[in-house]
């Protein structure tokens, strides 16, 4: 690769500086890498080293470019434009130079599109998953409750009551971390072992990341999808994600991408190995191939056969209505990404709204970098060079 103009720049925190510098030559940044980890042991502990090292596994590496580099040149991309480990392999960023990588929207770079977008003191709607629920109740199509802890006993057994299969979320986590589907059989149907036992499991998931909040869990009843969708992958509940972006009083509609599961996962998010394919705005048909977070290409569906582009999405037209109307109803929220599927009444439901919702999923499906139309639909972009510059000085 051809070695561009290394910019060297420092990052403070207390007394101790970082080195950052922009090239393409995969030494100089394995060397970048370095010596943030030597000189960062507060941040690189042996369990955040543990938990990239694990990552970085899952990838087929360039040529010439170990695992120990990777974990480095790794370092290098989330300090030089926020990309966290896995959207670094993802994207092929290895192979690529340094104005395609800042073609890209980074997980960490999100945050200051959606600071600007969306007002702070509001977020708590939407990221706090049950207050959406209970604001949009009529477009959710399915019963929830929430169970904070033990004393949440009476709601839950007249939920199980009802639905003796169901879906735990832990409050407070993200990516779908511990989303799983669970039966009451298997807990001997008693639902104190039953909750006493998912309480504790949650907690144990939750304390491995410390930047979780809240406590307890969403108890959600299992959605029904109408059997176009369910057809794609029977075993998950294959969705769209479908952002909106609120401009005064327009709502645009930005990159929708279908999920689809595959092998025999329930969870079907991008975190967790759906087939991401994007669909075409005004057609609702999907026109690209399909792309997973670990660098798999599908034309076809690997379980099923059929082709990947060409997918009619149905209803499209009511879809785009709805989540517009949606949008409308957030005064203080303009950038929403709407995760939802159509249910076997024929009608759309709202699996989950995101207020920061991550632009992999865009960025993934259609193999492009999106930070220059977006910024030119929003008429703004950081002036920051880093993503975290004024939070480690």
């Amino acid at each position: 690769m051809v070695l561009q103009k290394c910019l060297p720049e420092a990052i403070t925190k207390g007394k101790k500086t970082m080195n950052i510098i922009t090239t393409d030559n995969h030494r100089e940044q394995v060397e970048c890498g370095q010596k943030i980890v030597k000189e960062h042991p507060d941040i690189y502990t042996e369990r955040v080293i543990q938990g990239i090292d694990k990552i970085i596994k899952n990838y087929h590496l360039p040529a010439g470019i170990s695992e120990n580099d990777a974990f480095y040149i790794s370092i290098y991309y989330y300090w030089r434009y926020g990309f966290v480990t896995k959207e670094v392999f993802a994207y092929d960023l290895l192979t690529k130079s340094q104005d395609l990588a800042a073609s890209y929207i980074s997980h960490m770079d999100r945050l200051n599109y959606t600071r600007h977008l969306n007002k702070s003191e509001d977020e708590h709607f939407l990221s706090n998953k049950y207050e959406t629920y209970c604001l949009l109740r009529d477009f959710y199509g399915r019963e929830i409750i929430y169970v904070p802890d033990l004393s949440g006993m009476d709601d839950f057994c007249q939920f199980v009551s009802a639905h003796h299969e169901f879906v735990i979320k832990p409050v407070g986590l993200a990516s779908s971390i511990g989303v799983r589907k669970c039966d009451l059989q298997s807990f001997h149907n008693d639902p104190g072992e039953a909750l006493t036992a998912i309480l504790q499991e949650s907690e144990s998931i939750r304390s491995h990341y410390k930047w979780s909040s809240g406590k307890g869990v969403l108890v959600e009843e299992i959605i029904k999808q109408d059997d176009s969708l369910a057809r794609l992958h029977p075993a998950s509940v294959n969705n769209i994600r479908i952002t909106t972006v609120k401009l005064g009083k327009d709502v645009h509609i930005l990159y929708p991408v279908l999920r689809i599961g595959k092998g025999r996962r329930f969870i079907c998010s991008c975190s967790t190995g759906s087939i991401n394919t994007g669909i075409n705005v005004k057609s609702g048909v999907t026109e690209t191939d399909g792309f997973d977070m670990e660098t798999h290409h599908y034309i076809r569906h690997p379980d099923l056969g059929y082709s990947i582009q060409g997918i009619q999405i149905p209803k499209w037209d009511e879809l785009i209505e709805l989540v517009g109307m949606l949008a409308l109803r957030f005064e203080n929220l303009n950038y929403i990404g709407w995760d939802v599927t159509l249910s076997d009444q024929g009608k759309w439901v709202v699996i989950e709204a995101n207020e920061n919702g991550a632009f992999d999923i865009m960025q993934l499906a259609y193999q492009k970098g999106i930070r220059d139309e977006f910024s030119d639909l929003i008429h703004w972009k950081p002036n920051q060079k880093y993503w975290w510059t004024g939070r480690y000085t």
